[in-house]
C-alpha cells in the first residue's frame, strides 16, 4: 500500500506532474460539460469558449476537448497547493472511469476540502457553485481511509499467519520455483464484466517491482512458474488444481504474505481475502457477503460506521478485491448453476443467502462483478467449475531433483546431513516412496519413514560400538593381569609393523590398535508394497512416543514397531475408529471436543495429528485437528476394517469398490483420495497378518488369528470376483492391478490377465507406479502372451523405462496424436529390452519420418517382431522407405500396415520394388491418394508349401499412362502374384492398353480384377483378350460394382454392351474353353445378341452358368436359350430375370407354350420357372394343364397384377381342376405359387382307403391378402371339400366377416388332417371368434391357429401356439375359447394383442403356458384383479406383456401380488399402463430371480419408482434391460440408478429417454456409465 502523502505544494504538484499522462487520457474521454466545469476553475476559464454538443462527432470537437484538457493540466501543474488540491478533488468527483489505484492516490494527496478552496479569490461565485461540494468530498475521503486501514489489518493477519506456518517448514516456499501446467479453459461466452479498461491493468506502482505479463495460452503440455501463471489474473477467475498434499494451501498462504509485503502478482492496493472451504463448512446459517468478510474473515476494530464504509467502498470498487478460495474439494456443497439459468441475475451482497450460493455468486459474477477470484481444488473437482474459469492450471508433481533437494534439507535440519544422500538414494530407488514423494506432504512422510529406518541402523551401530568397547576393556584388563603374572615377559606376538589383526566369530575384521571393526555397509529393508510403507510410517510415528518415554538404549526399529503396536494397541484402535468414522461421514476436521483427551494427546505427540484454527459462526476461534494427510486417515480406517468386527462383512461387501480415474460431473464428491480399499487389499496380504493379530481385540490368540484370516480371505474373494469381471473399464482394471499388487497374491494376478488378454488403458494419466502394477499382473503368467494398449494416455517418459519389466507382453499399442517423434524416440530405447514383443502399433499418432527412422532402427534389434502397424501418421514417402528397408532384417515379420500416411505413388513403387528382395511379403494393399499399404507374410504357408500366395490390391488409383507404365514395370519384376486387383481406376483406353501390354509379363497365378476401371467398350475388349494371352489367369472381373467369383469366370455386367460388341468380345476370348461362368447381365444385347451367344456356346465346353438378365430378351429368345440346356450337358443354370415380354398386342400362342414345355421336359436339371408380367389367365391355365402329364416335380411362380379378388379364386379353382398333381397352391397378394409333385410321390402319400378318387392330393391352399370377398366362398367350398389331405388352410388378411367364420366352421368337419388354420381378418368382430371357437372344439387336430391381422404364428416344437391379435371378443367368445383349451394339451403361447379379451383361468394342462401377451386390450383394474388369481397358477409363465392397457393404481397392486409368485418370470412389459404408482410392481421383482427385461416406459413414474428399482437391482443378477423412457425421473433419481449399476455387471442398458433430465445432465450420466441411454432408439 502506498504511503500517505502530505498535502503540501511540492507533493501535490509533483503527483499531478507524475500522473499527467494518465489524467490526460481520462480527461479526453469525459463529456464536454465536465471539461467546461473544470476549465471554469482557472482564472481565464471564461476565455475558453463552450464546446458545442453538436460538434462532438467532428474531428475538430475532439481536438478541442484534448486542447482544453492539456491546458488544464499545464495550468494546475504550476498552480499553488490550494488550487491544485481543489482541482484534483474535482477531478475525482466529476470524472468517470478513473482507476481505483489512481483515485486513491489523488484523494490521498489532495487531502480534505477547506473553506479556502471554496472562497478562492480566483474562483467566481458561479465557478464555486460548479465545483464538487464539500459534503461529497467529506464522504469519500473517510471511506478510503477506512478501506486502507482494513487492508493494513488484513496484511498484518496474513503476515502473522505466515510466520506461524514458516516455523514448521523444511524449505522456503518460492512461487517462482513452483511449476504449473496450464490448460485451455472452455468458456461458453465472454462475461459482461470482461470489458477492457485502464482499471483492469494496475500500474507498476501497485505491483511493487513486478510488471504484469499478458495472458498466454501455453497449451496442454507446456509448463510455467506459478508466478507467471498468476500474472494477469486480476479481474478473472483462476483455478489452480493439484493432488492432495501438493501444497495448494501452503502456496495460497505464501501468496498472501507476498501480497502483504507488496510483492507477487496480486496488486498491493487490492484486498486479499483468503478463505478455506473446510472452514466455510462450519457456516450453516445464511450469511451475506459483508458478514462473511467482516465477521468470519477479519472483524474490523472500528464502529458500525467503519464497517458500512468498507462495504460501500467494496461495492463501488469491486475490482479492488481478490478472493482466494482454497480447497474446494473439501467443500460439502457443489457450485450451483442456477445463476446461469436465471440469466445472470445480480445478487444483493447485503442479503443473507447460503454460503454455497455466495460462492456461486462470486464465480458467476453475480456478486461483485469484476473482482478477482482464485480457486484451488483437486483435479477431479474441476468439472464443477467447467465454463467458469478464465484460466486453469495444474500443479506439477515434484521431479527427482526437487525430491532430492527436500530430502537433503530435511536430514540437514535433523542434524543427520550425512544420511541425506543415502536417504535420497533409497527413496528414489523404491517405486512406492518415489511415487509418494512427488507431492510435498507425502514427501515429508517418506522422510519420516526413512529417518525411522536409518535411525534403527544407527542404533544397531551404536550398540555394536558399545559392545566392542566393553570387549576391548575386558581384553585390556586380562592382558594386564597376565603381564603381572609373567613378570612383564610375554609370549604375545605382533606383526612386523606392530599391527595386530584378528577376526571375531561373526567374521568382522578387527583392528588391533584401536579396536574398530570394518563392518560391511548395511542397507535398510525398504517395504515392497504401499501398505507396508504406511505400516512403517506408523511405526515411525509411534517411535516418537518411545523416544519420549522409554529408556535411552532403544531396541532395533524392527522390534520397535512390533512392541509399539502392542503397547499402544488401545490408542491405535480408538484412533482408527475415529478415522473410519470421519471417512464414513466425509469429515477430515475434528473439533477438540469430539476427540477423547488421551487420544488427542497421543495423536499430537506422535505427530499423526496437526492443529488447525477454525472461526465459528459466532466469530469465536476454536482448535480443530486433522490427520497429517488424507492417506494416513484412510490407512487407519483400513486398519479399522481389518481389525474390528464392528465393520460387518455385509457392510464391507457393500462398500468395497474400485475407483476410476475417469471423472464426471455426476461423480459423488468426496474429500478423500479413494485409497481406502487399496490399503485394505494390502492388509489382506499374509505379510500383514501378524500386525493385524496384534491390533485385533480378542481374548484368545487362536480365535483372533482365525478371525483375521477370515477377514483377509473375504477381501481376496471380493478381489477375485472383480478379476473375473470382464466389463471393467481401463481405469478400473488399472486400479485392480494396484490392489492385486498390494495383496501380493500371484493367483489373483493371473485372474486379471487371463480374463483379458489385452489390457486397454484409455484417456488417463499414467505414472511409473501404474506400469509397475501392470507388470506385476502381467508377469504372473509366464506362458501367456498379454497385450498393452495405450489410447490417449498422458504419461511421463519414465513410464516407458518400466515397460521392460513386463516380461510376457506380445502386443504394445500406442494411439494418440500426443505421441510424437520424441515419444517414439523413448519407445525405441526400450523396445529391444522387451524380448517377448511380437506386435507393435503406433497408429493414429503424430509420427513423422524422423520418428519412423528411430523406430526402424530399434526394430532391427527385435528379431521376434511379426506385425507392425504405423497407420494414420505423417510418415510420407521418406518414412515409408525407412520402414520398408528393414523388412529383410526382420525374419519373423508377417504384417506391416502403413496406411493413411500422406504418401504418393513413389512409396508404392518403392514398395513393389522391394518384393524381389524381400521373400516374406505376401499381401500389398493400396487405396487411392492416401495410400493404405498392407504387407503380410504367412510363415505357416511358407513352411508347408514352396508356392507363395501374394496379393496386390491397388484400389481407386487415378494413374496416368506414364504412372501406369512405371507401376507395371515394377510389377513385372515381382515374383508370382495370385491376385491383382486394380479396381476403381476408371482409366482411359491408353492407360488400359499400357496395362494390357505388361500383364502378359506378370507372373499371375489366380485372377485379375479390374472392376469399375473400363470407361469404354474398346477398353473392355482389350482386357478380355488377357484370357488368351495369359493362360494362367482364371478370372477376369470387369463389372461395374457387381461381380461373381467362381472357379473360372468372365464377368462383363453393366458394360452397356450391344449385340455388335459381342464379336470383338468372342475374338478377344479366343479359344478360352475353360470358362465356367459367363455374366452378360445388365447390358443391351436383345434377341440378336442372344443368338450370337448361342452360336458361341459350343466353344465353351466347360460352361456351367450363364446370366443374361436385363437384356430385353423376348420369350422366344428365352425359349431358345433354355433349349441350350438340352444340348449342353454341363450347363445347369440360365438366368433371364427382369426380361420384358410384350404380350399386349400379339399374345402368347399355344404352340409357344408347347415348345416351352417340351424344352423343359427334355432338361432334367430344370425344375423352377418364374414368370413376371407376361401371362394372361388363359395362358396360366394352359401351362398348368400342359404340366399335368409331366412325370417330374415343378415349382412355378407367376407374378401378375390381375391376380386379385374373384380372379384369384377362379384361377385357384381352375388350376386344381386342371391338374391333380398340385401339392400346394397359394395366392399371396398378386403372386401365384404352385408346387407340383411327381405322381409316384403323390401315390405313396395317398391312402385310398381314407380318400377314394376323385379326391385331390393337395395339402396346402392359401388365399392371402388378395381381396377375397364373402361371395367368392361358395366356389371355394366345393374345391376344398375335394382335398381331404389338406393340412394347411390360410385365408388371412381378407374381408370375410361372420359369413367367413361360418364358412370355415362348415368346411372344418370335412378336413380331418387339418393342423394349421389362419383366418386373420382386417375387421373386428366378437361373433367371428365365438363361431371359430365352436369350430375349434370340433376340430381337435388343429395345432396352429392364427387369428390376427399382421403377424404369423409358428408352431413351436414344444406345443400349440394360439394368438388373437386385432380381434374384439365378448365374454361369450372368451368362454368358448376357454372351453377349447382343455383339448389343446400342448398349449404354450397365448397372445391377444389389440383384442378385447377378459382373461379367465385356463383349466387343465394350460398351466404350462410360458408366454402371455395381452397388450392393447383396454384392460382395467378388474381385469388386473382377475389376473392376480390366474397368473400364480401358471407356474412356467416367463413373459408378461400387458402394455397399452389401463390397469390403474389398484390394478398395479393386484399385479404385484401375482408377480411375487412367478419365480420363472424373465420379462415383464408394463409400457403405458395408465398409472405412475408402480413401486409395488418394482418391489415385487425382487422375488423374480430370473428376470432379465423390465419395461415401465410411458407411465409418468417419478423418482420413487427409480429408487425402488435401484434397491432391487442388486438382487436381479440376470437383469439385462430396464426401460424407463418417457417418465418423470429427475437427475437425482437417475444418479441413484447409475450408482446401482456398479452391482449389476450383466445389465446392458437402462433407457431414460424423455425424462426430466436436461441434455447436460444426460451427458454427465452417460459419461459416468455408458450403459445409460438417453436416445430414442
Amino acid at each position: 500500500m502506498d504511503e500517505e502523502l502530505d498535502p503540501d505544494q511540492d507533493n501535490v504538484n509533483c503527483v499531478l506532474d507524475q500522473e499527467s499522462s494518465e489524467l490526460l487520457d481520462i480527461l479526453t474521454s469525459q463529456s464536454p460539460a465536465v471539461i467546461m466545469k473544470l476549465c471554469q476553475m482557472m482564472p481565464s476559464g471564461g476565455a475558453w469558449g463552450p464546446i458545442s454538443h453538436g460538434s462532438l462527432s467532428s474531428v475538430s470537437a475532439e481536438h478541442s476537448v484534448a486542447e482544453h484538457s492539456r491546458a488544464l493540466l499545464d495550468y494546475f501543474r504550476t498552480a499553488d497547493a490550494a488550487e491544485c488540491r481543489s482541482f484534483l478533488q474535482s477531478v475525482c468527483m466529476l470524472c468517470t472511469d478513473i482507476p481505483m489505484w489512481l483515485e486513491s492516490r489523488l484523494m490521498s494527496v489532495s487531502g480534505f476540502p477547506t473553506n479556502d478552496t471554496v472562497s478562492s479569490p480566483n474562483v467566481t461565485e458561479d465557478q464555486s457553485a460548479s465545483s464538487p461540494s464539500a459534503e461529497e468530498q467529506l464522504i469519500k475521503r473517510p471511506r478510503i481511509d477506512y478501506w486502507e486501514r482494513y487492508v493494513a489489518a488484513v496484511q498484518s493477519l496474513l503476515l502473522r499467519r505466515w510466520e506461524q506456518i514458516r516455523e514448521h517448514l523444511v524449505m522456503d516456499v518460492q512461487i517462482e520455483n513452483v511449476w504449473v501446467r496450464p490448460r485451455t479453459t472452455n468458456r461458453g461466452r465472454d462475461r459482461p464484466d470482461k470489458t477492457p479498461g485502464p482499471d483492469k491493468t494496475p500500474g507498476p506502482a501497485d505491483r511493487g517491482s513486478r510488471t504484469p505479463e499478458a495472458d498466454v495460452d501455453y497449451g496442454t503440455e507446456s509448463k510455467v512458474t506459478l508466478e507467471t501463471f498468476l500474472q494477469g489474473c486480476t479481474g478473472n477467475i483462476t483455478v489452480l488444481c493439484g493432488l492432495a498434499g501438493s501444497g495448494k494451501t501452503l502456496l495460497m498462504s505464501c501468496l498472501g504474505q507476498q501480497w502483504a509485503r507488496k510483492l507477487g502478482p496480486i496488486p498491493s492496493s487490492y484486498l486479499f481475502v483468503l478463505l478455506e472451504f473446510r472452514q466455510l463448512n462450519l457456516l450453516s446459517r445464511p450469511m451475506s457477503l459483508s458478514e462473511l468478510l467482516l465477521q468470519h474473515y477479519l472483524p474490523p476494530e472500528g464502529s458500525l460506521e467503519e464497517k458500512n464504509a468498507i462495504v460501500e467502498y467494496l461495492l463501488s470498487n469491486p475490482e479492488r478485491i481478490c478472493w482466494v478460495l482454497d480447497g474446494y474439494d473439501e467443500f460439502h456443497s457443489k457450485i450451483s448453476r442456477k445463476a446461469v439459468q436465471r440469466d445472470r441475475e445480480q445478487l444483493d451482497p447485503r442479503t443473507p443467502v447460503p454460503v454455497a450460493d455466495l460462492i456461486s455468486g462470486l464465480l458467476h459474477h453475480q456478486i461483485l462483478p469484476g473482482c478477482t477470484v482464485v480457486v484451488t481444488c483437486r483435479g477431479r473437482d474441476v468439472m464443477d467449475l467447467e465454463g467458469l474459469a478464465d484460466k486453469e492450471g495444474h500443479l506439477m508433481e515434484w521431479s527427482s531433483h526437487e525430491i532430492q533437494q527436500y530430502v537433503d534439507r530435511y536430514f540437514s535440519r535433523k542434524g543427520h546431513s550425512g544420511c541425506g544422500i543415502q536417504a535420497a538414494e533409497l527413496l528414489l530407488s523404491n517405486r512406492h516412496l518415489r511415487s509418494m514423494s512427488s507431492t510435498p506432504a507425502l514427501c515429508n512422510i517418506c522422510c519420516i519413514c526413512l529417518d525411522h529406518l536409518l535411525q534403527g541402523l544407527r542404533d544397531e551401530e551404536r550398540r555394536g560400538e558399545t559392545s566392542r568397547e566393553e570387549e576391548k576393556s575386558q581384553q585390556t584388563a586380562a592382558a594386564q593381569r597376565g603381564g603381572a603374572a609373567g613378570g612383564g615377559g610375554g609370549s604375545h606376538t605382533q606383526t612386523g609393523d606392530g599391527e595386530e589383526r584378528r577376526r571375531t566369530s561373526g567374521g568382522v575384521t578387527m583392528d588391533g590398535r584401536n579396536g574398530r571393526a570394518h563392518l560391511p555397509p548395511i542397507v535398510p529393508q525398504i517395504p515392497s508394497t504401499l501398505t507396508q510403507v504406511y505400516l512403517t510410517v506408523l511405526g515411525a510415528f509411534l517411535s516418537r512416543m518411545v523416544v519420549i518415554w522409554s529408556y535411552p538404549l532403544m531396541p532395533s526399529s524392527v522390534h520397535l514397531c512390533s512392541s509399539a503396536l502392542t503397547q499402544y494397541r488401545s490408542e491405535l484402535c480408538e484412533l482408527s475408529q475415529l478415522a473410519w468414522k470421519g471417512l464414513d461421514q466425509s469429515r477430515i476436521l475434528f473439533l477438540e471436543k469430539d476427540v477423547p483427551r488421551n487420544i488427542l494427546e497421543f495423536s499430537v505427540k506422535t505427530g499423526l495429528f496437526s492443529k488447525v484454527e477454525l472461526r465459528q459462526e459466532d466469530g469465536a476461534v476454536v482448535n480443530a485437528y486433522c490427520f497429517i494427510h488424507l492417506t494416513v486417515q484412510e490407512f487407519l480406517a483400513a486398519l479399522r476394517i481389518m481389525t474390528s468386527s464392528e465393520v460387518s462383512d455385509a457392510h464391507l461387501k457393500k462398500r468395497f469398490s474400485l475407483r476410476t480415474r475417469w471423472t464426471t460431473k455426476l461423480d459423488q464428491r468426496t474429500v478423500f483420495t479413494d485409497s481406502l480399499y487399496l490399503y485394505v487389499c494390502g492388509l489382506a496380504s499374509p505379510n500383514c497378518t501378524s500386525v493385524l493379530v496384534q491390533l485385533t481385540k480378542g481374548e484368545q490368540l487362536q480365535r483372533t488369528t482365525s478371525w483375521v484370516h477370515k477377514r483377509q480371505e473375504l477381501i481376496r474373494k471380493l478381489l477375485k470376483q472383480l478379476c473375473q469381471n470382464t466389463s471393467l473399464t481401463g481405469p478400473k482394471v488399472l486400479e485392480l492391478c494396484h490392489c492385486v499388487q498390494e495383496s501380493q497374491d500371484i493367483q489373483l494376478a493371473k485372474e486379471v490377465v487371463l480374463t483379458r488378454r489385452v489390457l486397454e488403458l484409455r484417456n488417463i494419466r499414467l505414472s511409473p507406479s501404474d506400469i509397475d502394477a501392470v507388470a506385476f499382473a502381467v508377469n504372473s503368467v509366464n506362458d501367456k502372451d498379454i497385450g498393452l494398449d495405450f489410447g490417449a494416455c498422458s504419461m511421463e517418459l519414465e513410464c516407458l523405462d518400466v515397460l521392460p519389466r513386463c516380461r510376457t507382453i506380445h502386443l504394445l499399442s500406442f494411439h494418440s496424436r500426443k505421441y510424437d517423434d520424441k515419444f517414439a524416440e523413448k519407445v525405441s530405447s526400450v523396445l529391444p529390452r522387451i524380448t517377448s514383443l511380437r506386435k507393435l502399433e503406433f497408429c493414429g499418432a503424430n509420427l513423422t519420418a524422423t520418428g519412423a527412422a528411430t523406430l526402424a532402427s530399434a526394430l532391427q534389434n527385435c528379431p521376434n517382431i511379426t506385425e507392425i502397424n504405423l497407420s494414420d501418421n505423417n510418415l510420407k514417402d521418406e518414412g515409408i522407405k525407412h520402414m520398408t528397408d528393414i523388412f529383410t532384417k526382420l525374419p519373423q515379420i508377417i504384417s506391416v500396415k502403413l496406411g493413411r500416411n500422406n504418401t504418393s505413388l513413389k512409396a508404392v513403387d518403392y514398395l513393389i520394388g522391394k518384393i524381389s528382395s524381400c521373400l516374406n511379403i505376401q499381401h500389398i494393399h493400396a487405396k487411392y491418394e492416401l495410400i493404405h499399404i498392407h504387407l503380410s507374410s504367412d510363415l505357416i504357408c511358407r513352411t508347408l508349401s514352396d508356392t507363395k500366395v501374394i496379393q496386390y490390391i491397388l484400389l481407386n488409383q487415378k494413374w496416368s499412362q506414364s504412372e501406369m507404365q512405371k507401376v507395371a514395370k515394377s510389377l513385372a519384376h515381382c515374383p508370382a502374384l495370385s491376385v491383382l486387383d486394380l479396381s476403381g481406376g476408371q482409366w482411359d483406353i491408353k492407360t488400359l492398353r499400357t496395362l494390357t501390354q505388361f500383364i502378359p509379363r506378370f507372373n499371375i497365378t489366380d485372377k485379375i480384377i479390374v472392376n469399375d476401371s473400363c470407361s469404354s467398350v474398346e477398353a473392355l475388349v482389350s482386357l478380355t483378350a488377357l484370357l488368351c494371352k495369359c493362360p494362367a489367369v482364371t478370372e477376369l472381373h470387369i463389372s461395374c460394382g457387381h461381380h461373381v467369383v467362381t472357379v473360372c469366370s468372365v464377368s462383363l455386367s453393366c458394360c452397356d454392351l450391344l449385340a455388335d460388341d459381342l464379336d470383338r468380345v468372342w475374338s478377344s476370348l479366343g479359344a478360352s474353353s475353360d470358362v465356367t461362368f459367363l455374366d452378360l447381365s445388365h447390358n443391351c444385347l436383345g434377341n440378336k445378341g442372344l443368338k450370337k451367344l448361342l452360336d458361341v456356346l459350343p466353344r465353351l465346353r466347360s460352361i456351367q452358368e450363364i446370366n443374361v438378365s436385363n437384356n430385353t430378351i423376348s420369350l422366344e429368345g428365352a425359349a431358345a436359350l433354355a433349349g441350350a440346356l438340352c444340348s449342353h450337358d454341363n450347363l445347369t443354370q440360365v438366368h433371364i430375370r427382369y426380361s420384358v415380354f410384350d404380350t399386349k398386342d400379339s399374345g402368347l400362342e399355344r404352340d409357344h407354350l408347347d415348345r416351352l414345355v417340351e424344352i423343359m421336359s427334355n432338361c432334367p436339371s430344370l425344375s423352377k420357372l418364374e414368370f413376371s408380367n407376361s401371362l394372361r389367365s388363359e395362358e396360366v391355365e394352359a401351362l398348368v394343364h400342359l404340366l399335368s402329364d409331366s412325370q417330374r416335380g415343378w415349382t412355378i411362380s407367376i407374378v401378375e397384377s390381375w391376380i386379385r379378388s374373384d380372379n384369384a379364386v377362379r384361377l385357384l379353382c381352375n388350376c386344381l381342376d386342371l391338374n391333380t398333381n398340385i401339392h400346394s397352391i397359394i395366392v399371396n397378394h398378386t403372386t401365384l405359387h404352385l408346387c407340383l409333385m411327381k405322381p409316384a410321390a403323390l401315390a405313396s402319400d395317398r391312402d385310398d382307403s381314407e380318400a377314394p378318387p376323385p379326391s385331390l392330393a393337395t395339402v396346402k391352399i392359401g388365399l392371402v391378402d388378395c381381396a377375397v370377398q364373402v361371395d367368392h366362398l361358395p366356389a371355394l367350398r366345393t374345391i376344398i371339400q375335394k382335398c381331404p389331405f389338406l393340412t394347411d388352410l390360410d385365408l388371412s388378411h381378407n374381408m370375410l366377416g361372420e359369413e367367413g367364420a361360418e364358412f370355415v366352421c362348415s368346411v372344418l368337419p370335412s378336413l380331418p388332417n387339418l393342423t394349421s388354420l389362419s383366418v386373420g381378418s382386417k375387421e373386428h368382430s366378437g361373433t367371428v371368434v365365438e363361431k371359430l371357437s365352436e369350430a375349434f372344439v370340433r376340430s381337435p387336430s388343429v395345432q396352429k391357429t392364427q387369428m390376427y391381422r399382421t403377424n404369423v404364428c409358428n408352431r413351436k416344437c414344444c406345443g400349440l401356439s394360439f394368438r388373437l391379435e386385432g380381434w374384439r371378443m365378448a365374454e361369450k367368445g372368451v368362454e368358448q375359447l376357454a372351453m377349447a383349451t382343455p383339448l389343446w394339451t400342448d398349449l404354450r403361447h397365448i397372445s391377444s394383442v389389440k383384442s378385447a379379451v377378459v382373461p379367465v383361468p385356463l383349466p387343465g394342462s394350460s398351466q404350462s403356458c410360458f408366454l402371455s401377451s395381452l397388450s392393447s386390450n383396454s384392460l382395467g383394474d378388474l381385469t388386473a384383479a382377475s389376473m392376480a388369481l390366474v397368473l400364480p397358477s401358471l407356474t412356467n409363465l416367463s413373459v408378461i406383456d400387458i402394455s397399452e392397457n389401463h390397469i390403474g393404481n389398484e390394478g398395479s397392486v393386484h399385479l404385484s401380488k401375482a408377480i411375487t409368485c412367478m419365480k420363472k418370470l424373465t420379462k415383464i412389459n408394463l409400457t403405458s399402463v395408465g398409472t405412475s404408482e408402480l413401486c409395488a410392481v418394482a418391489a415385487s421383482l425382487e422375488n423374480c430371480p430370473l428376470i432379465q427385461d423390465v419395461g415401465l416406459g410411458w407411465n409418468n413414474c417419478g423418482d420413487n419408482v427409480a429408487l425402488e428399482l435401484a434397491r432391487i437391482l442388486p438382487f436381479c443378477e440376470k437383469m439385462i434391460r430396464l426401460d424407463l423412457e418417457c417418465n418423470s425421473v429427475s437427475p437425482e433419481g437417475a444418479e441413484v440408478l447409475v450408482r446401482a449399476l456398479r452391482s449389476c455387471p450383466t445389465m446392458h442398458i437402462i433407457r431414460l429417454w424423455k425424462n426430466k433430465i436436461c441434455p447436460t445432465e444426460a451427458e454427465r450420466l452417460s459419461l459416468w456409465d455408458r450403459r445409460v441411454s438417453f436416445s430414442s432408439t
